[in-house]
């Protein structure tokens, strides 16, 4: 079995955090294990990486490493080999377009494919209101209403203790954290969509997979354990 690790760290106010699953894929007798992530070689975010792996017992030599691989790129079967199990996770609320994005991952996905997408829930209420996702529908945060957004600051703010403002500023805000655009181009570090449950599903199905398995945490993040239905692989 051939596995990938599509997602490799974080920045959160302690640091660096590492999302790998290269370590759990060797303990499971995979064959073949991968590491990509859109951060070139040189970031911290590697070094990171590579030394959680010491940390773990596990040699360099058991594990392969691809850097600056962007999902979003129709030329990522390019960049990728295929695998038979695809783990990505805390990446599609952070494109501009997760449509695309998750059908470039089925295209290198062999059988099993683990994602994962920050969700709207289908109801946010407290003092100052509602905010509503019926189901199928998506939320495009930088979209937000003034009296939507003042709804989702306190909600996140309460919940998880950060604010919406950062993750997720007003279209050309000054001095934004995390702008939705740079001069390089559209960011991959905002958040940008959140869908509802039933949109999430849906569009693993739309790809030609079936949920096996699904899990909600905190009524915010989404996983869903998927296996591969159609033959047809893009």
């Amino acid at each position: 079995m051939a596995a990938l690790s599509a997602v490799s760290a974080c920045r959160n106010k302690r640091g660096v955090c590492c999302n790998e699953r290269v370590s759990i894929a060797l303990d499971a007798g995979a064959s073949h294990v991968a590491m990509a992530d859109i951060q070139p070689f040189s970031s911290e975010y590697w070094s990171f990486f590579h030394n959680m792996m010491v940390e773990k017992g596990i040699d360099r030599r058991r594990y392969a490493c691809h850097e600056k691989v962007d999902i979003t790129r129709a030329d990522l079967p390019e960049q990728l080999p295929r695998f038979d199990t695809l783990y990505s996770t805390g990446i599609l609320y952070h494109v501009a377009d997760p449509v695309t994005s998750l059908y470039n991952l089925t295209r290198i996905t062999g059988r099993w494919l683990i994602v994962n997408t920050v969700i709207m829930p289908a109801r946010v209420e407290n003092e100052l209101g509602v905010v509503e996702c019926p189901d199928g529908m998506a939320f495009l945060l930088p979209a937000m209403s003034e009296a939507q957004r003042d709804i989702m600051r306190l909600h996140y703010k309460t919940k998880f203790g950060w604010s919406i403002d950062d993750t997720a500023p007003r279209p050309q805000q000054s001095g934004a954290i995390m702008p939705h655009r740079t001069e390089q181009g559209l960011s991959c570090w905002p958040y940008w969509w959140l869908m509802s449950i039933p949109a999430f599903r849906t569009l693993v199905n739309v790809m030609g997979f079936a949920v096996r398995e699904e899990w909600t945490w905190e009524d915010h993040a989404h996983f869903m354990l998927c296996e591969r239905i159609d033959p047809l692989q893009g």
